[in-house]
């Protein structure tokens, strides 16, 4: 991987390295770590965006479906064996 430099402010300099050290980890990975934890929150806000533009007609088709799945996800394997195994 090739290292790079970037500037900022040194008090956030130390902050940062502060709270590495915390998580016992390299100010470059506590970096990427923040960095991946945006980009999740930024595909969060995008689902909940195109959910939120859903239409009423469609979001309750798809709620019907999926509690129509869910009373039967567990339809009869209440005490019966795992999967693969031989009952008897």
């Amino acid at each position: 991987m090739t290292m790079t430099t970037i500037k900022i402010d040194s008090d956030l300099r130390d902050r940062l390295n502060g709270a590495a050290r915390e998580q016992g980890v390299t100010a470059g990975s506590f970096v990427e770590l923040l960095f991946e934890r945006w980009l999740r929150e930024q595909r969060f806000a995008a689902m909940r965006e195109a959910m939120a533009r859903t239409p009423d007609d469609l979001a309750e088709s798809y709620r019907r479906e999926t509690a129509a799945w869910e009373a039967v996800a567990t339809d009869g394997l209440a005490g019966d064996a795992p999967y693969g195994s031989d009952p008897a």
